[in-house]
């Protein structure tokens, strides 16, 4: 038993460290397009993980609205947990890692 959950964590560590230079900011991809490696990855990892990231402030947004109301920032709330994630899952371009605040023009 405890042999495979060695290898489940090593899997997981493997993992963790192969996606996370591809989801890194690249000052490149500003001017050039996404090649297939990009895109394979973004398909595979970034858009499951923006999905689960949206699923997840959606529940973090309404356990924090009793506490957002009074102080009347559930709209900044509602932006930061659950608008910037969906639009970073669903309005990017397929291997683009870059927001579209910060590149408007590609999120048309």
């Amino acid at each position: 038993m405890c042999q495979a959950w060695k290898k489940y964590l090593l899997s997981a560590l493997i993992l963790m460290g192969s996606v996370g230079p591809v989801l890194a900011y690249d000052e490149e991809q500003e001017t050039r397009m996404p090649d297939s490696a990009e895109m394979f990855n973004d398909t595979w990892f970034g858009r499951p993980l923006g999905l689960l990231a949206s699923a997840m402030g959606a529940v973090t947004f309404v356990v924090a609205l009793p506490f957002t109301l009074p102080s009347h920032s559930t709209g900044d709330s509602a932006k930061m947990l659950v608008v910037d994630p969906l639009k970073w899952t669903f309005r990017r371009p397929l291997g683009r890692f870059i927001s579209c605040d910060e590149q408007p023009d590609y999120c048309k």
